[in-house]
């Protein structure tokens, strides 16, 4: 972060990181242009989709809008489960502060099976350089941040002792690094993951993303690895390779001969200044990169389970918080986006759940509650129509208690107030190909 693949992501030309097109027009046009050239000629790919996913990954990356996983791993619909956050950090377990990144490991590896866990750093990242920087004792110049990326402080300890002769930027590149390693190792405190890791269906695997140079790294946390996962970390690399020719080296961007790769990439290594922060589901069949194509450095991106927003909270939300109020502080987005999607797994649990019953996972049902407010709401306006009805209705009302949600932080609601700051609610239905948008 910083103030300033799949083959056919790129827009064209016309819809290219207009900063002067209306925001939500950009987006309609994002994803038309998906629809047209993408959805409605790969229906070999998007009609198993509709039925249910099965991804090979677990992904972690950073918010950040230049490194969209998808796009820099060539990464399909249905073959990643993904978290965004700040720095691509994973906290360890902890049932009331981290509810967020445990809903979304424990659904990914208990209920959907996925056999690699990639936690992906990169290069110039805006949380990396925030937490070397904290100074012990200082107070927080954040609601938020700070106390997010203290995730990191054994590896910022580690750098400091082994490398405290090296320039503040070069010891930034190795912290990027080593964050990702406790990470890793945060994720073995959760007892699915290291159940997965020791019986060899689980394999964890660090990244790091250089998008000044064009390079892209792999490493194994120190566990056995699974059959298969090895060709899961080759099909990593291959995908970025694809992306480095096709895009990064490339004179043009895909067909568009007026997009020139140093106009986008050159200007992204100093900095991100994008128009929209865009919450989206983990699912896999659901990148807002690859439906709205959204190009790298135009949104800064929080994926979890559901795309929930919980409200103001510095105890129990602290990764949305933090990425909200860097978001609308530091980097000034415009534009606020919080999209739903048909067949959401979140959704339906969220519906599923009999009041006073005990939880069947660890952090799942804490983490939909979020959206409890809507549920009442569909469950008594909606009762008359079927489960599958009521999801969909709930699916919208839950991004309509998100959105509200996001009024609760004080800097969302003077951007707000001060018309600097625009909300809106979206849907993608993928089984039918729409996307829809409203304003709050």
């Amino acid at each position: 972060m910083g103030r300033r693949g799949m083959t056919g992501h790129s827009a064209p030309a016309a819809i290219w990181h207009r900063h002067d097109m209306d925001p939500v027009a950009r987006l309609k046009s994002g994803f038309e242009d998906f629809k047209v050239n993408v959805y409605n000629k790969k229906p070999e790919l998007f009609e198993p989709l509709k039925e249910g996913q099965a991804p090979t990954y677990m992904v972690f990356g950073c918010a950040d809008s230049r490194c969209c996983p998808s796009v820099t791993l060539g990464l399909q619909p249905g073959e990643a489960f993904t978290m965004r956050n700040i720095a691509s950090m994973v906290g360890p377990y902890d049932k009331n502060k981290y509810t967020g990144t445990g809903s979304a490991i424990e659904y990914a590896v208990c209920a959907l099976k996925v056999s690699v866990i990639v936690v992906i750093g990169h290069s110039r990242c805006g949380g990396i350089k925030a937490l070397l920087s904290m100074e012990e004792g200082a107070p927080d110049n954040f609601h938020f941040v700070e106390d997010w990326v203290r995730i990191g402080l054994p590896a910022k300890k580690k750098v400091q002792t082994e490398c405290k002769a090296l320039p503040f930027d070069a010891q930034c590149s190795v912290l990027e690094k080593e964050a990702v390693n406790v990470s890793l190792d945060n994720l073995k405190t959760y007892p699915f993951v290291k159940e997965g890791v020791e019986n060899g269906s689980l394999k964890l695997v660090g990244a790091h993303y250089d998008f000044v140079n064009g390079k892209f790294e792999t490493w194994d946390a120190p566990t056995p690895p699974p059959s298969k996962a090895v060709d899961a970390v080759a099909r990593l690399k291959t995908g970025f390779q694809n992306f480095k020719i096709d895009v990064y080296d490339s004179l043009t961007l895909c067909s568009f001969p007026n997009s020139k790769k140093p106009e986008l990439f050159e200007p992204l290594k100093e900095g991100q200044a994008p128009t929209f922060m865009v919450f989206a589901c983990a699912d896999s069949r659901c990148c807002p990169s690859v439906t709205l194509r959204l190009q790298p450095g135009e949104a800064f991106t929080i994926r979890n389970i559901a795309s929930m927003v919980g409200p103001y909270d510095k105890t129990k939300y602290t990764g949305i918080g933090s990425a909200i109020e860097y978001a609308v502080c530091a980097l000034k987005v415009s534009c606020i986006v919080v999209i739903g999607h048909s067949r959401c797994g979140g959704i339906r649990a969220l519906l599923s759940m009999q009041d006073g019953a005990p939880n069947n996972f660890h952090f799942v049902e804490d983490w939909v509650k979020i959206c409890y407010a809507a549920k009442k709401k569909v469950q008594i306006e909606c009762k008359a129509l079927p489960f599958d009805d009521q999801c969909s209705v709930l699916e919208r009302e839950a991004v309509n208690v998100s959105l509200d949600n996001l009024m609760t932080y004080p800097f969302v609601k003077e951007g707000v107030a001060s018309g600097k700051l625009k909300l809106v609610g979206g849907h993608y239905d993928f089984v039918n190909g729409k996307f829809e948008t409203w304003s709050r």
